[in-house]
């Protein structure tokens, strides 16, 4: 595989970070415990904007969290967290002229009071409006 044209997002318990190195992101969060989300992006034709010619990119900020927002719905929670909250949704470069949404949820606890972090997962949206499938693994405790 050719990192340049890989955006991969993993979602691990307990770890947050973030890397980025020729066109290739990494991301970590943790959904459920025990469980792990990994996204791939292939940069090609649809994820093409040119932002130097055209002021706004392919896909309205408004559509792309609709898509997350759906794709976040089937995503368990646990069993301590209520929902999942929006944070933050932003507009990540690959290369100069490829382009993706990543949209970050942080989950809500049930109760008020919270020690620790939340769980949360960042979503990468296309610029065609599409979320790649991504791989669900369950890990060993």
């Amino acid at each position: 595989m050719n990192t340049r044209q890989i955006l991969a997002l993993a979602f691990v318990t307990g770890t947050c970070a973030a890397s980025y190195a020729g066109g290739h992101a990494e991301w970590a969060g943790y959904p459920v415990e025990g469980v792990v989300y990994k996204f791939e992006v292939y940069t090609g034709l649809k994820d093409r904007w040119d932002s130097t010619k055209q002021d706004a990119p392919p896909l309205a900020p408004g559509r792309a969290l609709r898509a997350a927002k759906q794709f976040i719905s089937k995503v368990p929670l646990r069993e301590d967290m209520k929902e999942w909250g929006l944070r933050d949704i932003t507009l990540q470069t690959l290369s100069p002229d490829e382009w993706v949404y990543v949209v970050h949820f942080d989950a809500n606890p049930k109760s008020g009071v919270w020690n620790g972090p939340v769980p949360w997962i960042a979503v990468p949206v296309r610029m065609d409006g599409t979320i790649p499938k991504p791989v669900i693994e369950r890990k060993k405790p």
